[in-house]
């Protein structure tokens, strides 16, 4: 029996590869896959596909009205366990204060960490339920999330703990505890890699609290040797690596994600065409954050369109945290993508759903709307899936269906 039909559709941007054949791991820009009618859901899972199903039988009907249908957004790249936030850094910025400037200071993820440790669990709790509940009603239906603003054992693990709360939005997590070296360790950079190593990775192991680990690899935050050592110990207690890289200088951190096998490596600012090209031989998806390259006004954008064209898949998040990426947008995404990156629309559904998928290993049941998939989908009010970029600053999502149960609807 067929639990829910979406009909009506002018188009239904299923994002499917477009051969049986095409590599599970990401894939090149730009080829989407459209159709029109409708899609059918049975027990949570993609029925059937197409004009079709406009002439199935249902008691359970959403009537898309000539709206567009996409794959539910996957937000590869956030930072959504946070108390407090940054305004009055935003303000300095805007007043000309560099970034590193407010950091050396003890602002940016100092500042975080502070206002973290200081949060109660029921905060940190509020918070990312009130986090989550902001990237549904903009049709993100995925998340990776990381901690990295407790900085010590107990206050990492907490972070960890608050992300995995009962919420509609699927959350993959990632331990950061390799996101800056906290004061207490200022003298005692080894001492710090110690206590991630040691007993940051193996305790978040024992909890199962996350399936990933990250590093900020960056001139004077962790460099190669370092970031090699975490992620070795990650990989030790069963957390895949993926890497903060090249988004302030061209420190090393793609060739540090190759050598590691990491999933993704984001940001990439200073990514070279060599490194796309090495990137795609390692198998390591490129992730960008238009939006924190904008908030940090960079000069310096990354490569997309010579990452584009030697074949290296990318995805697209927000980069959501209170410092350099306040949003859980991703039509904003989008629009910033093109507007900055150079991408088509196309390119960018691409890599807001299927490539993000990919970076997040879910590929196999998220990221595109085909049959056996997990019905994750949003209805948007436009006649054409490029107004969903083209009107920036809207909110295009009508109604979020999460394994084929209704969750948002403005009607």
């Amino acid at each position: 029996m067929i639990d829910l039909i979406i009909q009506n559709a002018s188009q239904i941007v299923t994002c499917a590869p477009e051969e049986a054949s095409t590599p599970m791991a990401g894939r090149q820009q730009g080829a989407l896959s459209i159709t029109t009618g409708g899609v059918a859901i049975q027990e949570g899972r993609i029925l059937e596909v197409g004009p079709e199903v406009d002439r199935l039988a249902c008691e359970n009907v959403i009537d898309a009205r000539g709206g567009v249908i996409l794959p539910g957004f996957v937000d590869c790249h956030t930072h959504a366990v946070f108390a407090g936030g940054r305004a009055g850094e935003f303000e300095e910025r805007a007043r000309g204060v560099s970034y590193e400037e407010i950091a050396k200071r003890g602002g940016g993820i100092r500042s975080s960490m502070t206002s973290l440790r200081e949060a109660s669990d029921e905060d940190l709790e509020a918070a990312v339920r009130r986090h989550l509940d902001g990237f549904l009603d903009l049709g993100t239906t995925t998340i990776e999330a990381k901690s990295g603003y407790g900085l010590n054992l107990d206050d990492e693990l907490r972070a960890l703990r608050a992300l995995g709360i009962a919420h509609e939005v699927d959350v993959v997590r990632t331990c950061l505890a390799a996101h800056t070296v906290p004061p207490e360790f200022t003298d005692d950079r080894a001492g710090y890699l110690d206590l991630i190593c040691d007993k940051i990775f193996p305790a978040v192991a024992d909890e199962e609290l996350a399936s990933y680990c990250d590093a900020f690899i960056e001139q004077g935050v962790f460099s190669f040797a370092e970031g090699e050592r975490v992620f070795e110990a990650g990989k030790r207690n069963g957390l895949r690596p993926r890497v903060h890289a090249e988004q302030l200088s061209h420190a090393g951190g793609i060739k540090l994600a190759c050598r590691v096998g990491a999933i993704s490596a984001d940001h990439l600012e200073f990514c070279t065409k060599e490194d796309a090209v090495t990137m795609k031989q390692a198998g390591v998806i490129a992730v960008l954050l238009p939006t924190a390259n904008y908030t940090l006004d960079q000069e310096k954008r990354p490569p997309a369109r010579s990452m584009i064209s030697v074949g290296c898949p990318i995805a697209l998040a927000t980069d959501f945290n209170p410092g350099s990426a306040p949003t859980q947008s991703m039509p904003l995404v989008l629009n910033m993508a093109c507007v900055r990156f150079g991408m088509s629309v196309a390119e960018t559904i691409v890599g807001a759903t299927f490539n993000a998928a990919c970076a997040i290993g879910q590929q196999h049941r998220l990221g595109s709307i085909e049959p056996g998939k997990q019905a994750d989908l949003i209805v948007c009010d436009v006649g054409d899936y490029r107004e969903i970029a083209y009107f920036f600053g809207a909110n295009p999502v009508r109604t979020v269906v999460k394994r084929g149960k209704v969750v948002r609807d403005l009607d």
